[in-house]
């Protein structure tokens, strides 16, 4: 059995910002927070940084299953959390001895977050452990655990006044079987440094297991930011996530979150609007190999006179070889004695597999405004080709590679679309004529097509050899 934080991390594909997936739909929920010991940060910065730590509290908050589970069992737990956490590079982990007997116990976990920079932000996760069958004289389960959750003496005053003498609450029950379900919550409150008030709305929501399947939701109704005359808005939030683990410690997940709309007023001027923000990650694997997608939809951006409508990513990496994956994953890449050479193996057999790199999707606008981008990269090699040897000769390996990227829009929209993102130059369709002229974009009835290709023959475009 691992704890919920293990699984949270975890399912997020890798190269996401968590991510994706899930860094930012916290990214604000706990505002006013100071680094003990140093200058006050300015709010936005010092609100990012709370946040961060909410991120962690509600993803990574519970260190300890205990209940019926053994002391190994809880070892075990711990060291899957520390891994995925210091694999990330969000924070160190570092827990006490579990201190208990048949009632209940304690287990002390200390999360460092940005532990390489120069001032590295300490949290304390105090678990209380209370042993069933109706812990605490309330719900019938093998244990109940109760998070407290402590910050540096001077974050901690200046959250307490933020939060109005409330505490972020993390309370888990773990049922008969080893199954929990965890529910946490940021509380609303306030927070006003050097003319900037912050006001935000209380967090919440529940992390269950069951076995190796995982789900979690969460909800945060929004922030704003006032002061000298600016204004911003942070939109409501929603977060969902199912996951599943296996054996090898890979496994299925999916992850939905939605931002509501992000803006920002200047004496009644809009300077930025961005939303809202749908953002979806995907996990899918077979007995051999394991894909990962992110997908992101953004209604409006716009800054200042510029807008963007409709804009749409999605971006998959394919074909990754699943054992070499779940060697890679149980390395521990930071520790002193690390031998690089035990990598060559791992990365040779993801080559072997082919793995491929593909934009399913690049879009801006819609309907007839629509410009459209698709594109993918993959690794083409004979059967019989040494790996181990291409390895080492980083110019025969790219020639190996495949390029196929395809462009299209209506020549309105793609004249519009360039004009926007180049206010500057008058002279775009003159641009867009040249181009058609030497053959990088050839005019289909209304619309404008480009189609690039790399192989070991060299770049095409639209079927030209490039010279």
């Amino acid at each position: 059995m691992r704890s919920d934080s293990d699984v949270d991390l975890r399912f997020f594909p890798a190269g996401l910002t968590l991510p994706a997936s899930a860094a930012t739909h916290e990214a604000d929920n706990h505002p006013g927070v100071t680094h003990h010991g140093s200058e006050m940060k300015s709010a936005p910065v010092r609100i990012a940084l709370i946040a961060t730590a909410a991120l962690l509290l509600g993803g990574a908050g519970l260190a300890v299953v205990a209940g019926q589970q053994t002391q190994r069992d809880v070892q075990e737990q711990l060291g899957r959390t520390k891994k995925a956490l210091e694999d990330s590079g969000l924070a160190t982990m570092v827990s006490s001895p579990y201190q208990g007997n048949a009632l209940g116990g304690t287990q002390v976990t200390t999360l460092t977050l940005m532990p390489e920079s120069d001032e590295p932000f300490v949290i304390t996760l105090t678990s209380h452990v209370h042993n069933g069958p109706f812990p605490e004289g309330k719900a019938f389960g093998a244990a109940t655990v109760t998070t407290d959750v402590t910050f540096p003496a001077e974050v901690q005053k200046t959250l307490d006044q933020a939060f109005g003498g409330q505490k972020i609450s993390l309370q888990t029950l773990v049922k008969f079987g080893g199954n929990s379900v965890t529910t946490y919550r940021v509380p609303e409150g306030q927070f006003t440094e050097d003319g900037m008030t912050a006001t935000w709305k209380a967090a919440s929501g529940t992390v269950t297991a069951e076995g190796d399947r995982v789900r979690s939701d969460g909800q945060w109704p929004g922030l704003t930011m006032k002061g000298d005359g600016g204004l911003v808005t942070v939109g409501s939030s929603t977060w969902f996530m199912t996951g599943e683990n296996a054996a090898d410690g890979l496994g299925d997940a999916a992850a939905t979150l939605n931002v509501g709309a992000v803006q920002a007023t200047q004496d009644g001027k809009t300077l930025f609007s961005f939303g809202p923000v749908k953002a979806e990650s995907a996990v899918q694997s077979d007995a051999k190999f394991v894909s990962s997608s992110a997908t992101y939809h953004v209604a409006t951006a716009a800054f200042e006179d510029q807008a963007l409508d409709n804009l749409n990513l999605k971006v998959t990496v394919g074909h990754l070889d699943r054992q070499a994956l779940a060697k890679l994953s149980r390395l521990d890449l930071e520790a002193e004695d690390f031998d690089p050479d035990v990598l060559n193996p791992i990365i040779e057999a993801v080559l072997k597999g082919a793995p491929t790199v593909s934009i399913d999707r690049f879009s801006v606008g819609s309907g007839k405004d629509e410009v459209q981008l698709t594109a993918k990269a993959a690794l083409k090699a004979g059967a019989n080709v040494d790996w181990s040897t291409l390895m080492l000769n980083p110019a025969a390996l790219m020639s190996l590679l495949t390029v196929q990227a395809h462009a299209e829009g209506e020549a309105q929209a793609i004249e519009a679309l360039a004009g926007d993102l180049a206010p500057g130059e008058s002279d775009v369709g003159m641009m867009l004529q040249a181009a058609q002229e030497q053959g990088i974009l050839v005019k289909k009835g209304s619309r404008l097509v480009t189609d690039v290709q790399l192989d070991q023959t060299g770049v095409k475009v639209n079927g030209v050899p490039m010279q």
